[in-house]
């Protein structure tokens, strides 16, 4: 399991339902956390790495209730909340580079999930505040072919990959 960088045509395409039948949760899940952990990310989408079913996990920093880090299969967003906030948003597949994105601020979901033996699979309904919520709504545009970088506009986009590329060539020179 790789990590796969923009652009790529994974990174843009919708998927299907993640398919126990034919793909196996207790299998992927937790290599999907290794490599989150190993890049040191919150989130990590099933586009990031190839697997065409909808799964992503990500790292709960607020809601510790079904555990950190969450394997969550086939999400549907009940609900979200009319408060927005602008924070800034990173993402495994785009290296060093950080947009300020508009999101709710919480968001009422149900997705199956691993239990803690990592074998079982649970329905969950719950409310992601904050920067769960975030975090959760970012891997579930990946997993519709929404990246980060569409929810801002052309020029905040550009001037965030110039100050990207003027660091990269400040630390190549600076060795």
């Amino acid at each position: 399991m790789e990590l796969i960088l923009s652009p790529n045509e994974w990174l843009d395409k919708q998927l299907p339902e993640f398919d126990r039948s034919v793909l196996d949760p207790a299998a992927i899940g937790p290599k999907m956390i290794d490599k989150m952990i190993e890049h040191s990310g919150l989130g990590l989408s099933a586009n990031q790495v190839g697997v065409d079913g909808q799964i992503f996990v990500m790292k709960t920093m607020l809601n510790k209730k079904y555990g950190s880090p969450l394997v969550v299969m086939n999400p549907i967003i009940k609900g979200l909340s009319k408060e927005m906030e602008n924070s800034v948003e990173g993402c495994l597949s785009h290296p060093g580079l950080f947009l300020r994105v508009r999101r709710p601020i919480s968001c009422m979901v149900e997705f199956d999930t691993l239990a803690n033996d990592m074998q079982t699979v649970i329905k969950v309904e719950t409310k992601f505040d904050d920067i769960d919520a975030r975090i959760f709504l970012h891997e579930y545009d990946h997993l519709h072919g929404i990246e980060f970088t569409d929810r801002v506009s052309k020029l905040k986009l550009q001037m965030a990959k110039k100050k990207r590329n003027k660091k990269l060539t400040k630390r190549k020179v600076n060795g």
